[in-house]
This record gives C-alpha cells, sequence and structure tokens, in this order.
C-alpha cells in the first residue's frame, strides 16, 4: 500500500482532504514533524483493526506461555506485590512520585 507523506505545515492545510481520504479511500498519511518525528494518519476502522490484531497476538502468547508453563518449559517467578515488580523490570511503579 503506498502511503503518502507531508510535513506537518502541508498536513495540516490539507488536513480535511486527508481525513477524508484515510476514510473513505483506505489511504494513510505520513505526517513529518521531523526526521524522526513521524505519525501516520488512518481511519478509526483501521486503528480499532490495529488494535484488534494486537491484542490477538498478545493472547496468543499468553496462551503459549501457558502452555509452556504446562509442558514444563518455563519456570514461573511469583511476586509478592506489584513493586517488586515493576522494580525487577527497572520500571517505575505507577502512582509512585518519589
Amino acid at each position: 500500500m503506498k502511503t503518502d507523506s507531508l510535513g506537518i505545515v502541508e498536513a495540516r492545510n490539507k488536513l480535511g482532504v486527508l481525513v477524508s481520504r484515510a476514510v473513505h479511500g483506505h489511504q494513510p498519511t505520513t505526517i513529518s514533524r521531523s526526521e524522526d518525528e513521524r505519525a501516520v494518519l488512518i481511519s478509526e476502522e483501521e486503528y480499532e483493526e490495529l488494535l484488534r490484531l494486537r491484542e490477538e497476538r498478545e493472547i496468543g502468547r499468553v496462551r503459549e506461555a501457558i502452555a509452556s508453563r504446562e509442558r514444563g518449559e518455563m519456570r514461573m517467578h511469583r511476586y509478592e506485590s506489584a513493586a517488586q515488580l515493576y522494580s525487577d523490570y527497572g520500571l517505575p511503579v505507577p502512582g509512585d512520585r518519589s
């Protein structure tokens, strides 16, 4: 699928047309603010489909992890608290302002 690419100023000036193309023509547009800051304008329908596919992929991973554990191929680690889990992964605890 071909994706048009526009700078942010040009995209702002054509936003109505770009939204119509995304919704009715299923044509995504890449919008660039800089080389490192890019986003893609897609229809809500396509966005919801991406979320559904992501959820299905994650469910598959969880199911495979459970099956792996049941086959004895994976050792489970039990955490006594969410803070311990976050700490183990080097992540800040949600809501912790320290």
